[in-house]
């Protein structure tokens, strides 16, 4: 489960901008839990309309290095690119069809993509070495909060997304959100009682104030926290650190906006384009339904060849 072999995680544990964002992490976990004691019952309406410019902005943003770690991963041939990026768009397209034909397989899919891709990301800060059981204990958090603390109105979202009655949902996440939570546990105590690679005091104060945080948030702002503030960020340091976009380390001047903005901006549009098509093919009496499918199926799509080609690159790097 664990190998003792350096890999490209050592840098991101070790940098001192990993640490420095951590401490952010845990300061601004720290407010969201205080402030969530004031904060008033919110509908899923009113949630969606706080998160949708951070996920348009932070969410989407984060795959602008995509077409950079396609160049990366074919030596700059532009022939390799091109089938690269051909290929990336298939497998989007492929995934909306999956979506479009068998729902339930697609977010099925989908959650598990992005609890490999979550932990992924979360490991090489968290960790020194290749470590499994933290990869998904530390993935799974983001899946896992909403379910334990707010069934109902994630059972309301996932309906939405798969097209099936609520209470159908909500009855298999009533039971299936303590079972999971009880596996949870369990990986945690023998992660905490085997003799190599325990977590240190750092790593359990983040999965501690983070996982309580996205507990106690209403689903779409748990989320919303976790990708945002958490992956997409992390994702950042990522780049900056292995200097992919920039000769420059510093977070500030590691992404050209040349670089970044014309992916972030042909996203949007695709999703908007997606949103009125939906609404033209199937009608809704709720134009919120299809803008809660489109947000989370559109980045369904991309998570699923974003996801594989991180992976690709991260494999790559030269050993630290």
């Amino acid at each position: 489960m664990v190998t003792n072999t350096a890999n490209s995680g050592n840098l991101l544990y070790w940098s001192s901008a990993g640490r420095s964002y951590q401490f952010t992490i845990l300061v601004i976990a720290c407010l969201a839990l205080g402030g969530s004691f004031f904060l008033p019952v919110l509908s899923i309406e009113q949630q969606f309309w706080i998160v949708i410019v951070p996920i348009g902005v932070f969410g989407l943003s984060h795959g602008g290095a995509d077409t950079s770690i396609l160049k990366k991963l074919t030596a700059t041939s532009k022939s390799n690119v091109l089938l690269l990026l051909l290929a990336y768009m298939l497998a989007s397209l492929a995934f909306v069809a999956l979506i479009w034909t068998l729902p339930l397989v697609a977010l099925l899919v989908f959650l598990g993509m992005s609890v490999w891709h979550f932990g992924y990301t979360d490991e090489a800060f968290l960790s020194s070495e290749r470590d499994l059981l933290l990869r998904c204990l530390s993935g799974s958090m983001a899946v896992l909060g909403p379910i334990l603390g707010h069934p109902q109105q994630t059972s309301e979202l996932f309906s939405w997304l798969i097209k099936i009655e609520t209470s159908a949902v909500l009855d298999v996440l009533v039971w299936m959100g303590p079972l999971l939570a009880g596996l949870w546990l369990l990986g945690f105590a023998y992660m905490m009682l085997r003799k190599s690679n325990r977590p240190s005091l750092r790593v359990l104060a983040e999965w501690c104030l983070v996982g309580a945080t996205l507990i106690v948030l209403p689903p779409l702002l748990s989320f919303a926290f976790y990708f945002c503030v958490i992956h997409s960020m992390r994702h950042f340091l990522a780049i900056s650190e292995h200097c992919l976009l920039s000769n420059q380390k510093s977070l500030a001047k590691a992404f050209p906006a040349r670089k970044i903005i014309p992916s972030t901006l042909g996203a949007l549009v695709l999703a908007i384009v997606a949103w009125g098509i939906i609404v033209w093919i199937e009608p809704s009496p709720s134009l919120l339904t299809e803008a809660i499918r489109v947000m989370f199926w559109a980045l369904a799509a991309l998570t699923f060849p974003h996801a594989i080609i991180v992976r690709l690159w991260w494999d790559q790097r030269p050993a630290e």
